[in-house]
């Protein structure tokens, strides 16, 4: 939902404001920093969600931006934001009339959650600050009743067309209101726009209709505006012209008697004495400015504290992900890849590597003839499949021309016309595959980048478009650090900072650079202490990397026509734990040892843990975020026996039948299948070198002297490979097509 509201809060706002979700309170918006924040809310409404963007959106649109700007010596902030509410809320609506019946079905939302604290008092008791905060808020919806004496200051606060008006309007309530007002009552024969106390009481239910903007005659009874309100505006402005002019004089005439006041020119030269503390402090925050017996807003008190009411649980920390100016920065694009490659060789061969990566390219040239008969096998695979795809859904249609050469069978077969069978297009595919180079995967790096460098030529071989990203953390600390935290922002995070994200194979590469690149990874996998600054081997982030991987797949969606979109990851463990870093959000520190989290991706609300033996969970968590519906998911597991074991118990737990099938599957075949595990489509879950999709088998040797068991021992073994080779082949291709 965040992600929607946030680009409909930058519409309206007509720039480019940053919209933030944190550990908040309430919504509000920051003026000078032009952020609009939003809590975690529980149990919110659509129109209560629209209603409180639109009021801070009123905000970003016509409040001044400086603190020093909105600051009112001897005004109570208070005071400040219910008329300055008042003003915003009318000019947002003037200028986005299809707000209008949100903010109706959301304030009726919110009060009836009693958030002005009304619930057991009579408004028409109230001070008349609440009764005007009620009135301008909820509209029709409540009754309320004003004085002879409060008609004027109610009109003049429901008029005010610019900041200054509600600046001078509350100067006024507060002389009213707190020490003047006693000499206001003396004098209250004095009427401020020239209208006796009769006239100024009888104040109509089109005068308030004109004063709010909107036509006189009621909404339906469901709540929905009525017919004549789309034709409200042009009431609502001559209302809201009147209005204006009647506050204007108003204030001419009240400013004078506020002269004659003796407490107003105490109030006066007290805001002229401390000026400069309150424009520093904020409004009404200097308590010598604020007259002592002046009356307390209880109802926009009582909204502040209930608000908070309406956010999510606090046992939660909620956690920024990853936006896309921090993905831009984390990902090295593969042409950067090459050329550090290119410049890191040099320094190999002046250190007398050359021998190394000469051996290596031998290597290499025979693999990729080696590989040349699976990567055949995978592709037969994938065309039979897709082909029965397009078969399953043909259509033969027996209409139209007639077939002039069955005319003659007429009598006794009905079937005269021409057929024509059409075939379902086929679906167009698109892979992306994460590769895990964690220190961990030291032993097990040449095997996954031989299962890579298959996968990269299968997609060659079909056509369909590809990339590949190595994950890592940052070892050589490419001056990224303090472009991460300022593009991440302020609040509490999901800890992605040392994440690297970079780009090995891409469908983009020209044939030579392609061909450079898996020559070059290929040493990489043979001799990992040969790798560069860039690319050395880290931690495992996996987490952190599916949070980047949804800026990738919509780059690819966007450059590909893809219908079916694969996301394959090569790993060989579990993700790092799940941490974050607080931000200003986070009041109290003590928060930071929360262990659960919950992040918004993708407009999903995602729980995760930062706990032991979560890891897989959190990955599942963050995977079905960032994948969803449309995209199919898949893992290679590089593991050892021991992880095997583990992975067993911890996949099938109690389920003693399961773990000996397994067992079977992995002796047999050389590897474990399981569908829908840790949040993937399909899991290849291998041990080592005992299976893969590369050209790699154990060849068929025996030395002169064997016997037949050894022989026999040694076939077995080699026709194990090949018949591991094919499962995973065959099953990898099932899951693609």
């Amino acid at each position: 939902m965040l992600q929607s509201k946030s680009v409909l809060a930058r519409l309206l706002a007509n720039e480019n404001i940053s919209v933030e979700q944190g550990n908040y309170p309430t919504a509000f918006f920051d003026v000078e920093n032009r952020t609009l924040g939003l809590p975690l809310w529980k149990e919110m409404s659509a129109d209560e969600t629209d209603l409180l963007i639109g009021h801070e959106i009123g905000h970003a649109l016509f409040t001044p931006q400086t603190k020093e700007e909105i600051t009112v010596p001897g005004v109570p902030h208070s005071y400040m934001n219910v008329v300055e509410d008042i003003r915003i809320e009318r000019k947002v609506l003037d200028k986005y009339p299809g707000l209008v019946s949100n903010f109706k079905r959301g304030y009726l939302g919110l009060m009836n959650r009693d958030i002005f604290g009304t619930k057991d008092n009579d408004i028409n008791e109230m001070g008349f600050m609440d009764r005007l905060n009620l009135k301008a808020k909820g509209r029709d919806l409540v009754e309320v009743e004003f004085s002879e004496e409060e008609m004027p200051y109610f009109k003049k606060a429901m008029a005010v067309e610019t900041f200054e008006d509600v600046a001078n309007v509350c100067k006024e309530l507060v002389a009213w209101l707190g020490d003047g007002k006693k000499e206001e009552q003396e004098d209250g024969d004095e009427t401020t726009n020239g209208q006796s106390q009769s006239e100024e009481s009888e104040m109509t239910a089109q005068d308030i209709a004109d004063l709010f903007g909107e036509s006189s005659e009621e909404q339906s009874e469901e709540g929905e505006p009525s017919e004549s309100e789309s034709d409200s505006d042009e009431d609502g402005d001559e209302g809201e012209e009147s209005g204006a002019g009647e506050a204007s004089g108003e204030s001419e005439e009240s400013d004078q008697e506020g002269e004659k006041s003796s407490s107003g020119e105490e109030s006066e030269e007290k805001s002229e004495e401390n000026s400069e503390s309150s424009v520093s402090s904020g409004a009404g925050n200097s308590p010598d400015d604020v007259p002592e017996n002046l009356p307390e807003i209880k109802t926009e008190k009582a909204q502040r504290e209930n608000m908070s009411d309406l956010v999510e649980e606090t046992d939660k920390l909620f956690l920024q992900g990853m936006n896309r100016a921090v993905y831009d920065i984390v990902k090295v694009g593969y042409k950067e890849v090459l050329e550090n490659r290119k410049e890191f060789r040099k320094k190999l061969t002046e250190h007398d590597y050359q021998t190394e990566m000469d051996d290596s390219s031998r290597d290499y040239d025979a693999f990729m003839s080696e590989n040349k008969g699976v990567v055949n096998l995978m592709a037969k695979e994938f065309e039979m499949r897709k082909a029965a795809y397009r078969s399953a859904r043909a259509r033969t249609s027996t209409k139209g021309s007639i077939d002039v050469n069955k005319l003659h069978a007429y009598k006794y077969d009905d079937n005269l016309f021409k057929q024509v069978t059409t075939l379902a297009d086929g679906k167009n595919h698109g892979m992306m595959m994460l590769v895990d180079y964690s220190g961990s995967m030291y032993q097990q790096l040449d095997s996954v980048i031989r299962q890579t460098i298959s996968l990269v030529q299968f997609c060659k071989r079909v056509n369909i478009p590809f990339e590949v990203f190595a994950f890592t953390t940052d070892n050589n600390g490419r001056n990224r650090l303090a472009n991460i935290r300022q593009a991440g922002g302020v609040n509490t995070k999901f800890d992605y900072e040392d994440l690297v994200f970079i780009e090995l194979f891409s469908n983009k590469m020209s044939k030579s650079e392609l061909e450079y690149a898996m020559r070059t990874s290929f040493f990489h996998g043979q001799q990992p202490r040969c790798m560069g600054p860039l690319e050395r081997l880290g931690s495992t982030p996996l987490n952190a990397a599916i949070l980047a991987s949804q800026f990738a797949i919509q780059d690819f969606l966007r450059t590909n026509p893809v219908h079916k979109m694969n996301l394959i990851t090569l790993t060989d463990g579990a993700s790092d734990p799940a941490r974050h870093i607080s931000g200003k959000d986070v009041e109290n520190q003590d928060r930071g040892w929360a262990k659960r989290y919950v992040m918004n991706v993708k407009g999903k609300q995602v729980e995760i843990a930062s706990r032991y033996g979560y890891d897989s969970s959190n990955t599942s968590a963050l995977l079905n975020a960032v994948a969803g519906k449309n995209v199919q998911t898949a893992n290679f597991f590089i593991c050892t026996r021991r992880d095997f074991k583990y992975e067993q118990h911890r996949l099938l737990p109690w389920d003693t039948t399961a773990q000996r099938k397994a067992q079977k599957d992995m002796r047999d075949n050389g590897v474990w299948i399981m569908d829908n595990a840790d949040g993937y489509d399909r899991r290849f879950i291998m041990v080592d070198k005992s299976a893969s999709m590369s050209g790699e088998n154990d060849e068929f040797q025996v030395d002169a002297e064997a016997t037949p068991a050894q022989i026999a021992r040694a076939f077995k073994k080699f026709s194990g490979s090949k018949k591991g080779n094919r499962v995973i082949t065959t099953k990898f291709a099932e899951l693609v097509a």
